[in-house]
């Protein structure tokens, strides 16, 4: 029904649109001798359909450049991550940029739908443009301090960033401390009365988390190449308790990355070529302690071009190529493990426009566009992409297919179906097994809620999951002086061999996989096998929708700003065959544990002078879970309703760079879980259900963070 109400509300916006005033005829082209008119700077080859220029974008008050490029992201590609180009081409890495304060960006070009072909993207995606400023250094650093309103525990992070930008040149040095306390059962008296036997258990793990990072992008003549290296280590600590008391889990992982790029031109080709290496050292302490070393190398080209095309247009062509080799070393146990696996992957894909979109009133003459009874049909684009991938969990092949029409100007329809191969990763396959962080459960053999050990880690019996998948996605706006947006797609994916790691404690369950449940003499669940296992098959149905409202921004005025964005799910079918005899899980039924069929999210941004108000809001619509596959039953649990409301206030003090509101200092307060809401639910036949208490499911809660930023 909300999908209806929004997808009404689009094609009422574009009908308002469909129906233009009376205008005047165009005036006279006047040819001015002997006068060259230069390209805007960083523009991109494809006009853009929507432009945030200076103003819109310090309108936006976000902390970065990534930040005004995820709000964009949100409204014009929801669900579909856009092409990334900078000042009008293609980086090795755009992500080195993305840390930039958004002073940092001139304006922001969305291109249409189906843009992103050209750069070798999907072709129902688009393209967004980061037009940088010519030159650019700031210098700042962050302070941030959280914790819940119920006490426990706390998170104190800092940032220290200092970034350096001339033309396409960049320097970015970051480094990132955050240190998190463990919260503990004896935090929370409603989760130790539910659990009497969970004194000095960690409910959230303590945890350190330490990186730094170098960026650089360097432009060499018509190519730019790019470094990116980064060290970070992890390390957490918790408190479980098993049969013979309290033991402690610990794991620390250092890391090591480096990433590197180089992107230009070559004989009409556009190439792309870029390399990684990591090293991961993980170290785990408990009842089964291991170390992990892990190396990784890969590589990738991509090459676009365009070829004469059919008269409406150059033909769009992308090939690539990836391989990779990883090395594993593990000592468990007294004994050593090596591993060494290798995998390689093609893909090419060829984009023919076989009509123009239709050309705007007195410049018929300038487009290929096919008509049909004097009707433009107006830009028209297919695509054709073939792959392969050789791994050593398997092999085969891939196909896509795909449509883009543009039937008129901001009005987009999409089509795409694609079949592919997917191998497991190393970490799913290679992982030491170990003793994971306990877990609250549903026993649905015993009825009652009980704390229960997790063993995880890798498969190495995993192979590789085939898939097919299916899209059509439908693009309107933006309309009017509010830029009024709508998208909505409806997919389609079914898989065969998909890797899946949870199983719900169903006698059913249980008895197709006994491997992967322990109990005690007295019947009591005390341990589940999370290691991730391959499921027959799966297939689901989906449609989400989406509307935004960004109204105009008057630099000069003073009054308030604002957008809204809207959100909606609609799952249509959920069903998953997990072998071994048992019935296929129809999950929006409630078999499998059950999955929700509705999920609604809402953004309202306003930002008056130098405070900015963000509103955050998420619900899911309540669910079953069975008892019994395939059978409704008193037993079978009721999760109600979830709705969640996030608050965010940030107060900026501006100063005026080159006319710019540049940030001077920040102050943000954000309140997470507004009204302290936490998952619920009954037993059908309408009695309490365990492990739903106050704090069993979410013991943190409403959560306050206060973050002090400042630009030296």
């Amino acid at each position: 029904m909300i999908s209806l109400c929004l997808t009404l509300a689009g094609f009422s916006a574009a009908a308002v649109q469909a129906t233009p005033a009376p205008q005047a005829d165009p005036p006279p082209v006047t040819v001015l001798p002997d006068v060259e008119v230069a390209a805007r700077r960083g523009a991109a080859r494809t006009p853009p359909q929507y432009e945030y220029d200076a103003a819109r974008i310090d309108a936006l008050a976000g902390a970065s450049v990534g930040d005004v490029l995820g709000q964009a992201a949100r409204q014009f590609s929801p669900g579909q991550p856009p092409v990334v180009i900078i000042n009008g081409v293609r980086m090795p890495d755009p992500s080195v940029f993305l840390d930039l304060p958004p002073d940092a960006l001139e304006r922001l070009e969305v291109l249409p739908a189906g843009s992103a072909a050209e750069y070798g993207g999907s072709p129902s995606g688009r393209v967004f443009n980061l037009v940088l400023q010519r030159s650019f250094a700031s210098r700042d650093g962050a302070l941030t301090a959280a914790a819940p309103t119920a006490g426990g525990f706390r998170e104190l992070s800092a940032t220290a960033r200092q970034s350096r930008l001339q033309d396409r040149n960049i320097t970015n040095l970051t480094l990132t401390l955050r240190d998190v306390s463990a919260l503990l059962a004896d935090d929370r008296p409603a989760y130790l009365r539910d659990h009497p036997d969970s004194a000095d258990v960690s409910l959230t793990p303590e945890s350190r988390f330490l990186s730094a990072n170098a960026a650089f992008n360097r432009s060499l003549g018509d190519w730019a190449a790019s470094l990116n290296a980064s060290a970070s280590q992890t390390s957490s600590r918790s408190t479980t308790r098993d049969a013979d008391g309290l033991t402690v889990l610990s794991t620390d992982t250092r890391r090591w990355e480096v990433r590197s790029g180089l992107s230009g031109s070559v004989l009409d080709w556009t190439a792309q070529v870029n390399l990684l290496a990591t090293a991961d050292v993980v170290e785990a302490e408990g009842p089964t302690p291991s170390q992990t070393d892990l190396m990784s190398w890969s590589g990738a080209v991509a090459l676009n071009r365009s070829l004469p095309g059919l008269g409406a247009g150059p033909i769009a062509v992308n090939l690539s190529a990836d391989a990779n080799r990883n090395r594993t070393r593990t000592e468990a146990g007294g004994e050593t493990d090596r591993r060494a696996t290798t995998a390689s992957a093609w893909q090419g894909q060829i984009t023919v426009p076989l009509s123009q979109p239709a050309p705007p009133p007195g410049l018929e003459g300038e487009a290929k566009t096919l008509k049909i009874g004097g009707v433009s049909l107006g830009g028209l684009s297919v695509s054709l992409g073939a792959g392969g991938r050789d791994t050593d969990a398997g092999g085969g092949n891939s196909l896509d297919l795909g449509a883009a029409w543009q039937p008129r100007d901001k009005v987009s329809l999409s089509a795409s179906w694609n079949r592919t191969l997917t191998a497991p990763s190393d970490l799913d396959r290679f992982a030491p097994p170990r003793q994971g962080p306990n877990a609250v459960v549903y026993d649905f053999r015993t009825g009652e809620a009980v704390e229960v050990q997790t063993l995880v880690g890798g498969n190495p019996d995993l192979t590789a999951a085939r898939s097919e998948g299916a899209a059509l996605n439908l693009s309107l706006g933006p309309f009017t002086r509010w830029s009024v947006g709508f998208n909505q797609g409806l997919s389609l994916a079914r898989t065969r061999d998909g890797i899946s790691s949870s199983l719900q404690p169903t006698p059913q369950t249980e008895a197709a996989y006994p491997d992967r449940f322990l109990r005690d003499a007295s019947g009591r669940l005390v341990r589940i096998d999370l290691r991730p296992f391959n499921a027959t098959a799966s297939e689901t149905r989906s449609l989400t929708t989406s509307l935004s409202l960004n109204p105009p921004v008057d630099p000069e005025a003073s009054a308030a700003t604002w957008t809204v964005n809207l959100f909606h799910t609609w799952r249509l079918t959920d069903r998953t065959e997990l072998g071994r005899g048992l019935p296929v899980l129809d999950r929006l039924a409630g078999d499998g544990g059950g999955v929700s069929g509705q999920d609604l999210g809402w953004t309202l941004s306003r930002m008056k002078g130098p405070l900015k108000i963000d509103v955050t809001g998420r619900w899911t619509a309540g669910y079953r879970s069975r008892a019994t596959i395939g059978e409704d039953g008193p037993a079978d649990l009721r999760i109600s309703d979830f709705a969640r409301l996030d608050l965010k206030a940030t107060y900026r003090l501006f100063r005026d760079v080159s006319g710019r509101r540049a940030e001077g200092a920040r102050l943000e307060l954000s309140i997470q879980n507004l009204t302290d809401e936490r998952p619920s639910a009954r037993l059908a036949d309408g009695a309490p259900a365990p492990g739903y208490g106050r704090d069993s499911r979410d013991p943190v809660g409403r959560r306050i963070e206060i973050t002090l930023g400042k630009r030296f």
